[in-house]
């Protein structure tokens, strides 16, 4: 018996067997919300599409997605796929195969990478493609947390490239790392990988790039490239080229070295800002969550600060009692320091403060 779905502006039926996770919505949306943003004509790609349902609302929702071809390995996914296509009355393209080989014999404007685990073995290929295009993006959903966010320490090392951080701010960490990832993968093709909407909710972190030509500009987004430096007894975090070496310069911990990883902008202002007027528009169900959550890193954007500072285990570290996220704003930025909440974690914060002015101010 296949389940019927309703999802934004489509309708879906989903046979036994054919991937659907209804909870991956609030991901379709503000993906949906960043395509519609960018304008223009996109040929759209959704390279692992199961039921359909992320391409399919693509395609009902964005007036610029000008076509869709929908891909999956599986044959049962690929025939449901074109069903839903059909039932929500829309023209496309339906591939049964390896996305790699669609990549290497097509050509695309938006590629959508949203596989079970690491979106790694597809980049290249997405990146090869999009290499034909002035301009083109490159959205990848990441749900290998654990990997990412250092349970699995040479898991990373494998699959990334790169040692990653069990800490605090491990999910910023992880979409530091699959960033890095994506911007050496794009840059031998002359493509500069730039990260213009990032979401980190529950198991996955969803990336969306903006892939540019140009040797310079890629030169340019592999110089933002870095190592981060931690130390687990004052929290004390930077990002720069060369990861600092010895002890913590506050506490005297060892420090912890993680990386490569992106130091850079992790969203573009102008691009938040159109999707949140489409979100008004759309009137989704879950509108005033994606509102808030887009306003969230809307403010983030603005401090360039690596590493969110978590009031919990600050606190802890520091054997003081926590203070509300409120009172530790309103003391950061009464003292003349930026400062604001982040989406990554309910009781965390970001500021352009020093790491001794953060200690001082942000625990009771």
């Amino acid at each position: 018996m296949a389940l019927e779905v309703r999802e934004g502006k489509v309708r879906l039926s989903v046979p036994e067997g054919v991937f659907y996770n209804p909870e991956m919505e609030l991901c379709r949306d503000v993906s949906s919300l960043c395509l519609g943003a960018l304008g223009g004509k996109l040929s759209v790609l959704d390279g692992m599409c199961a039921s359909g349902i992320r391409g399919i609302r693509y395609k009902k929702e964005n007036r610029n997605a000008s076509s869709l071809t929908l891909s999956d390995l599986s044959r049962k996914a690929v025939l449901c796929a074109r069903k839903n296509a059909a039932k929500n009355k829309m023209e496309c393209k339906v591939f049964s195969g390896n996305v790699c080989r669609l990549l290497q014999d097509e050509q695309f404007d938006f590629v959508e990478l949203d596989p079970f685990g690491t979106p790694v073995p597809y980049a290249y290929d997405a990146c090869r493609c999009l290499a034909s295009k002035k301009e083109g993006y490159l959205s990848m959903t990441a749900t290998d947390m654990a990997v990412l966010c250092g349970a699995h320490h040479a898991a990373c090392l494998k699959n990334y490239g790169a040692a990653p951080l069990d800490n605090e701010f491990c999910h910023e960490n992880a979409v530091r790392i699959l960033a890095a990832k994506a911007i050496l993968t794009a840059a031998p093709f002359n493509l500069a990988a730039e990260p213009i909407f990032t979401f980190s909710h529950r198991h996955y972190v969803k990336m969306v790039f903006s892939m540019k030509q140009g040797a310079e500009r890629a030169v340019g987004m592999v110089k933002k490239i870095g190592f981060a430096s931690y130390c687990h007894g004052c929290c004390f975090r930077e990002a720069r080229r060369i990861p600092r070496e010895g002890k913590c310069p506050h506490c005297g911990h060892v420090l912890e070295a993680a990386g490569p990883l992106y130091t850079g902008a992790l969203w573009d202002g102008a691009i938040l800002e159109k999707m949140l007027a489409l979100n008004v528009k759309r009137k989704y169900g879950k509108a005033k969550e994606i509102e808030k959550t887009l306003c969230t890193m809307l403010s983030e954007s603005r401090i360039p600060a690596y590493g969110y500072y978590d009031l919990h285990t600050l606190a802890e570290k520091r054997g003081k009692r926590i203070l509300s996220t409120d009172d530790a704003l309103a003391r950061l930025r009464k003292a003349g320091f930026s400062a604001e909440r982040t989406h990554f974690c309910p009781t965390a914060i970001r500021t352009s403060a020093p790491h001794g002015k953060v200690l001082e101010l942000a625990v009771g």
